[in-house]
């Protein structure tokens, strides 16, 4: 019986390992970057939502007259909120395909 030995190439695996580091490296960074534009767009509807409860404090003040700036502060604030549900519902998809994690999680590790 003979076995037959495979003869590796130590370059190749150092290649190997320096390749499998850059991809969960790149997979960090895209974790860490959608966190932050996940972070940016809450933010955003934050602010719009924001801005609507200032319109509608500011109507009751006047009592309920002219209110057509404030159905338009909530109709934009209800449109943001929807296109940031739905960016960040499909940026989380995409992440989990990904893999990775992102330095806030990674940081909760040391």
């Amino acid at each position: 019986m003979s076995k037959k030995k495979e003869t590796r190439n130590p370059r190749e695996s150092k290649v190997k390992v320096e390749i499998k580091e850059a991809i969960e490296e790149a997979k960090s960074t895209f974790a860490s970057t959608t966190t932050l534009i996940i972070s940016a767009l809450t933010l955003v509807a934050g602010l719009a939502w924001n801005d609507v409860a200032k319109a509608l404090f500011s109507q009751l003040k006047e009592k309920l007259s002219g209110w057509g700036e404030t159905i338009g502060l909530l109709l934009y604030a209800i449109i943001v909120t929807i296109i940031a549900v739905v960016i960040v519902h499909r940026l989380r998809k995409i992440q989990k395909a990904v893999g990775g994690k992102s330095i806030k999680k990674a940081s909760k590790k040391i």
